[in-house]
């Protein structure tokens, strides 16, 4: 699953908050009318086999984004314009700068 990334979100280790602590943390109710059915039921089905709670993933999810642990880019990865910024890379077609001041006037520099 996608947005645990590297966090380890499913780790029992780190889900040890008690169910009082989690409804401190997040608002008394969420609304998830606008997410697809058959997608929450794949999501609650994935939680019930690591043991998770959808209201313990939501706790822990609003934490990692409160401490800087999650961003949104987790969720959403690199764009079109990034995705090809990294293939030209991958390709060896980037720019190789002598220093940072020549960086920066390469950047600036209208083409």
């Amino acid at each position: 699953m996608r947005l645990v990334g590297h966090h380890g979100l499913a780790s029992a280790n780190r889900i040890s908050m008690k169910l009082d602590e989690v409804s401190a943390m997040t608002p008394a109710t969420v609304d998830l009318s606008q997410v697809d059915s058959t997608v929450r039921a794949q999501v609650l089905q994935t939680l019930s086999a690591t043991g998770l709670s959808e209201q313990l993933f939501l706790g822990d999810l609003y934490r990692l984004f409160a401490q800087g642990q999650f961003s949104l880019l987790d969720l959403l990865g690199p764009n079109a314009e990034s995705l090809a910024a990294i293939q030209e890379l991958e390709e060896g077609r980037g720019v190789v700068s002598a220093s940072v001041d020549d960086l920066f006037a390469d950047l600036h520099a209208i083409d």
